[in-house]
């Protein structure tokens, strides 16, 4: 692969660099597959009424991502879910002012009513940063690159190869 043939780097919030596991936890408890149908979308419901995407704390390793991604001269720009239609105009409003707080500066945010909809935005020289496999596969099948996210030393390691820092 040739470095800098990447012409955007897409960034997924939750889960990358917005922790909306841990909070989700100390508000409901752990959840399992068994219990999600019946628990979830009320307490999803809560979650979004309390204010709760704004208030998230970033990642333990947002910074040493962000400041990677800053470094990068490529265009960075956050394509994230709102989970559902209904959700939708709520949920961006949160996460922009996330993103406004922790000086994520990137232009304009995506925000999409589901994850499915994110492969819409893959070209062969796009690369979307997600923690959701299934994202990932979409992407991938779309045409583009995809970094599966674990942490942000292996999502780093692996931009790499696509990317040179300014």
């Amino acid at each position: 692969m040739h470095k800098q043939f990447i012409t955007t780097i897409y960034l997924d919030m939750d889960g990358v660099i917005a922790d909306f596991e841990k909070r989700y936890k100390e508000l409901y408890g752990d959840i399992s597959d068994r219990d999600r149908r019946s628990t979830f979308r009320p307490n999803f419901a809560d979650f979004i009424a309390t204010n709760q995407f704004a208030a998230l704390e970033p990642m333990p390793d947002f910074y040493t991502l962000k400041n990677y991604l800053d470094s990068v001269d490529i265009p960075k720009q956050i394509l994230s879910s709102t989970a559902y239609e209904e959700t939708f105009e709520t949920i961006s409003r949160q996460k922009k002012e996330w993103l406004h707080v922790h000086n994520v500066t990137w232009p304009d945010p995506i925000f999409v009513p589901g994850k499915r909809h994110k492969y819409k935005f893959a070209q062969p020289d796009t690369i979307i940063i997600d923690d959701t496999l299934s994202v990932i596969e979409d992407w991938r099948k779309a045409g583009g690159v995809a970094i599966w996210h674990l942490d942000a030393m292996n999502t780093i390691n692996q931009l790499r190869q696509y990317v040179r820092i300014a």
